[in-house]
């Protein structure tokens, strides 16, 4: 499926446009749905890797992965860190890190700015240059890690942290006879420049939103149908919905559910106030 910034819609790894890594000997792949070419701010992608991958990373962009199967282990400062399936992988820009995949894993990943707004080159210049071998080290930006200042809180923007949905310090009721609950682990005040919450929905809800923001959903659990602009669909576990701001949906909970949201720019930036304090 081709992806519409306008339009809300729910992807797979099989959507993704252009798989920007992939080496099937080494079992990494790197699936993007959308970029800055397709008119949105924050890169999306699926990724997968076999059990036995190990690489050094540091990226240009705040990135959030959300654990769909498996697990990977982080080395990043001195520690060890592991994110299992239904959790979150906060990795704050500049900060370095390993990968050790010790099983094999999926992950849906989003991250602020694109990719092309941070490399200064679209995934597809990426793409034919890794094809003929092009080495991008040296020409890659170099993005300092934020300082000491900005750090120290539950949600620290400079250095890497896994969050489980029971690490959530304060839940919002958004309708309680039926059972929906949102928390967020970081939103502008905590640093992070996309917010970052829990949504938990129990199985008989019909909800209506829209939101003055860009979102993307990891669905950790469960399934639920979307019905939006004459278009119904299904969404489930493992899978990617992206809601652009201003378009409502109806959705219709079919089985407890769970899902990570991400968005751009925060709740605090499109609503005028702080998440908890709405």
């Amino acid at each position: 499926m081709s992806f519409d910034p306008t339009r809300i819609a729910a992807y797979t790894a099989d959507d993704a446009r252009l798989w920007s890594w992939t080496d099937e000997d080494e079992g990494t792949h790197v699936g993007y749905i959308a970029d800055h070419e397709e008119g949105v701010s924050m890169g999306m992608a699926f990724v997968r890797f076999r059990r036995g991958v190990r690489f050094e990373f540091t990226w240009p962009y705040d990135e959030v992965s959300v654990v769909t199967k498996g697990s990977l282990t982080i080395h990043t400062g001195g520690r060890r860190i592991t994110a299992r399936e239904g959790e979150i992988l906060n990795q704050p820009r500049g900060v370095p890190g390993t990968f050790e995949i010790e099983e094999d894993l999926e992950m849906i990943c989003v991250h602020y700015p694109t990719f092309a707004k941070a490399q200064g080159l679209t995934l597809a210049e990426y793409k034919a240059d890794t094809d003929t071998d092009t080495d991008h080290e040296s020409s890659a930006p170099v993005v300092a890690p934020r300082g000491p200042e900005a750090g120290g809180g539950f949600f620290d923007p400079t250095t890497m942290q896994v969050f489980s949905i029971s690490d959530v310090p304060q839940w919002i009721t958004l309708d309680a006879n039926h059972g929906a609950y949102v928390g967020y682990l970081a939103d502008k005040a905590e640093g992070s420049p996309m917010g970052m919450a829990y949504s938990d929905f129990r199985r008989g809800g019909v909800f209506e939103f829209d939101f003055p923001y860009d979102e993307v959903a990891a669905v950790t659990q469960g399934a639920f149908t979307v019905r939006s602009e004459g278009r119904v669909f299904r969404v489930r576990a493992g899978e990617m919905l992206y809601m652009p701001k201003g378009v409502s949906a109806v959705f219709e909970i079919e089985e407890d559910t769970v899902a990570v949201g991400l968005h751009y720019p925060t709740y605090e930036d499109g609503f005028g106030t702080p998440p908890h304090q709405a």
